[in-house]
């Protein structure tokens, strides 16, 4: 293959002359998905052994299993990370099948078991925060849940419900056989599949602002909870739908070849980051 790609315009002169690598819309998506999996690898290891250990003997390290509650809710909770993980972890290899059609019978078990794996990891989400006690939030002994209202958590909840319609979605486009329909539901459900450790990501990118600008610049703790509570799926959700949008109104035919290439560094690097300043964040506690 050429080490070059030359885009031409009407009178067939080349107008650039790129890597091939820089042009291929295929290699930046699936350069997104692979480093996206890669990134997650840490949140996907500790939410899987943190979850697994208080199943197995209903004892476990992580803040959440340290204060007085329901029983139940936090088995609930144990079994919603070691869902999530494993949802994580499948996601962005089920996409990658997808898009590029290749072992279509591993697409086809693997997604079936994304879509067991995510409906009942929404289940035991949403079943959590319907038990988990408010006084346990509001006079949580442990520090990173001390003094939350419980509207902060409330999302939680809606994400599980925001769950179930688009595994609906991708199962009824699937029946259908509206193929074009059931990749766009099979990357909304792929958003929320790397939702937990998106919310993650988040915090990072908070800290991260904080260090540039200053903690005392940015708004209160609160606000940031309840911003990121419901903005690690919805804000990712929004931008793929503005993109979808923007795509059948034909916005991105004049953009330039390497574009995709651009945009997947871009959120790579915006991932990277706020991954990377989370983990350090977690080994510092």
């Amino acid at each position: 293959m050429n080490s070059v790609s030359a885009t031409a315009n009407s009178t067939g002169i080349a107008t650039s002359t790129l890597p091939n690598f820089l042009t291929n819309r295929n290699f930046a998506i699936n350069m997104f998905l692979f480093g996206a999996w890669f990134l997650s690898i840490p949140f996907v290891v500790h939410s899987t052994v943190a979850g697994a250990d208080f199943i197995a003997d209903g004892q476990a390290s992580h803040p959440v299993f340290g204060q007085e509650g329901n029983l139940t809710a936090f088995y609930l909770m144990a079994w919603h990370m070691v869902f999530g993980a494993m949802m994580n972890f499948i996601a962005p290899y089920q996409v990658y099948l997808g898009l590029t059609h290749k072992k279509k019978t591993w697409h086809k078990y693997i997604g079936m078991s994304t879509i067991a794996i995510a409906f009942f990891g929404a289940m035991v989400g949403s079943l959590y925060f319907s038990l988990y006690y408010d006084i346990n939030i509001q006079n949580a002994s442990v520090a990173p849940y001390r003094g939350i209202p419980p509207f902060v958590f409330q999302p939680g909840t809606i994400y599980g419900v925001v769950m179930f319609y688009v595994i609906y979605k991708v199962v009824q486009s699937l029946v259908l056989r509206d193929f074009k329909t059931h990749k766009e539901w099979a990357i909304r459900l792929f958003i929320l599949a790397i939702g937990s450790w998106l919310n993650r990501v988040e915090v990072g990118l908070w800290a991260t602002a904080g260090l540039a600008i200053g903690s005392d610049a940015l708004p209160e703790p609160i606000v940031m909870r309840t911003i990121n509570g419901w903005g690690f799926y919805i804000i990712p959700m929004v931008i793929y739908e503005v993109y979808l949008r923007l795509g059948r109104r034909g916005a991105f035919k004049k953009l330039p070849a390497y574009a995709p290439f651009v945009a997947s560094v871009t959120g790579l690097s915006i991932l990277a980051v706020g991954s990377v300043v989370f983990v350090a964040m977690s080994y510092m506690r």
